[in-house]
Order: structure tokens, then C-alpha cells, then sequence
């Protein structure tokens, strides 16, 4: 009896196979296995070969910048634009600045000086160092009216003029001027100023401190007293903020003691605060 397979077998057609012999079949078995493995050998070299092309043709490639991303190079006249607009915006600044620093309406001052000053007609001029304090009321950002009072202090320790009077007392005297006058601005940007001004009033000279039951005149100072006096001066104003400035102040004091016209030349250093609005 034939089995299943066997019976399924017979219903295929082999002729083919009924036709070779044993012989015959397991050569051309051998030539059929080394044609397989030469076209699987000539597959393989050819996707070993095929494979790094076209990985190298897969990768991607770095695209130029379009120009339209590039910043063009400036020409000379966006870069004359450009400088044009810089210095207008400084100058806007620094006018800003003019404007807040010079619309104050009050300034007040505190320091100190240094003066040469002749206390007697045959007296040489004796040093003297003092204080000074002042204020300046503005009216316009270059003219007001300054007023200020001073003190001042020294000896007749220098000796006199050609071996004239008895100076050899050697007696401190001091002097206290009292002015007020205009005051000019004619000059001034964010940092610096210079201002000029012309003051009157009085002084008064303190010649008998120091010297005794003598009068003043027997060691050949003034004789004690007030006279007029006048101060000219130059202001010279450092700006630390639009409130704030040092000032530096060459000045003459005029005074007409004895009946003699002197003037006396002296060094104010002080501080300057600025406030109120115009």
C-alpha cells in the first residue's frame, strides 16, 4: 500500500527527472550549486561597491549663504549717515546737559582764600588767609546778582616799606569786606563755566586787635573803621553734576583805608551747590 506522500508524489509531473540518470543529475547538481555561488559572490561585490556611492551621494551637501543674508559692506555715505546722526545725538546730549546745568535759578558757595593785603601806607603787603561765603540769585542763565562776606586774617610781620613807622610790633589785624554787584556768565558747556563780576560795599578794618593801649597807627596800620570797597573777580567753575561744581576765583579787593586806594590781590577755592529752576 503507498503512503500518502508517496501517492501525492506521482501526481506531479517529473519527467525531468525520469530522464537523468543518477549520474548525470548529481553533476549537473554540483554546476547548478557553483552558478548560485558566483552570482552570489558578483551580488555581493556589486552592493559592497554600490554602497559608500551611494552613502556618498546621500550626504548632505553644505549650501552657500545667499547673498541676500550676507550684511553688505557700508558705503561712504551710510557711514557719513551714520557719523551724521552720532554727533547729533551728542549734541542733543551735551545741550541737554547746558540746559539742565545753567537754569538754576540760586547759587551758593562756601571756601576759603589767600590775600596779599597792605595793611598800612608804609607797610609791605602781609598774607592773609580767610573764609568767604556767598550766594547768586540768576535772572537768565548768564546774569544775576552775587553778594558775599568775607573774613580775612594775617600779621604785619614783613616789616615796613623803606624803614618807615614803628613796626616792630609785630600785631595781627584782619579785615571783613561786605559786597554785592553783577555777575556775568559768558562762557559755559556741560563741564566748565567762567563768569565774570564787579562788587561793592564795605570792609571793615580790625587793625586794633592785637595792639594794645597803642592806636593802630603808632605800628603803622590803617586806623581802625569801615571804608568802601569793591571786588573784581573771575569764576572759574568745574562741573561734578549739574548741582554740583568747584570754583576757582582770582580776585582784586579795592579798599580806600587812610585815604590811600589799595588793591590787594587775592585766591578763592571753594564748592558751588546749585538748586531751584528758572
Amino acid at each position: 500500500m503507498l503512503s500518502q506522500f508517496t501517492q501525492g508524489s506521482r501526481s506531479f509531473p517529473l519527467p525531468i527527472f525520469r530522464s537523468m540518470s543518477p549520474r548525470r543529475a548529481v553533476a549537473s547538481g554540483f554546476r547548478s550549486l557553483g552558478f548560485s555561488l558566483a552570482c552570489f559572490v558578483l551580488v555581493l561585490f556589486v552592493s559592497c561597491i554600490a554602497s559608500p556611492l551611494q552613502a556618498q551621494d546621500t550626504t548632505p551637501q553644505l549650501q552657500p549663504k545667499s547673498s541676500s543674508s550676507s550684511t553688505p559692506e557700508q558705503s561712504p555715505t551710510t557711514r557719513r549717515s551714520l557719523e551724521n546722526r552720532r554727533l547729533q545725538t551728542k549734541q542733543r546730549r551735551e545741550a541737554a546737559l547746558v540746559t539742565e546745568t545753567y537754569t538754576h535759578r540760586w547759587e551758593v558757595y562756601v571756601g576759603g582764600e589767600y590775600m596779599r593785603f597792605r595793611p598800612g601806607p608804609d607797610l609791605h603787603n602781609s598774607g592773609m588767609g580767610g573764609w568767604i561765603v556767598g550766594a547768586t540769585r540768576y535772572f537768565t542763565p548768564r546774569f544775576g546778582i552775587i553778594a558775599d562776606a568775607r573774613g580775612d586774617y594775617g600779621n604785619n610781620s614783613l616789616g615796613a616799606i623803606n624803614g618807615g613807622g614803628n613796626n616792630t610790633y609785630n600785631a595781627k589785624f584782619a579785615v571783613f569786606p561786605f559786597t554785592i554787584g553783577p555777575i556775568y556768565r559768558f562762557y559755559g558747556n556741560s563741564k566748565i563755566s567762567v563768569s565774570a563780576a564787579l562788587q561793592l560795599g564795605d570792609i571793615y578794618g580790625f587793625f586794633d586787635k592785637n595792639t594794645g593801649p597803642f592806636l593802630p597807627q603808632t605800628v603803622g596800620f590803617y586806623p581802625a573803621g569801615n571804608v568802601g570797597a569793591a571786588i573784581t573777580s573771575i569764576h572759574l567753575d568745574y562741573n561734578l553734576s549739574p548741582g554740583l561744581a568747584v570754583r576757582l576765583s582770582p580776585h582784586i579787593l579795592f579798599d580806600h583805608f587812610g585815604g590811600n586806594f589799595d588793591h590787594n590781590q587775592g585766591l578763592a577755592l571753594g564748592m558751588v551747590y546749585r538748586f531751584g529752576r528758572q
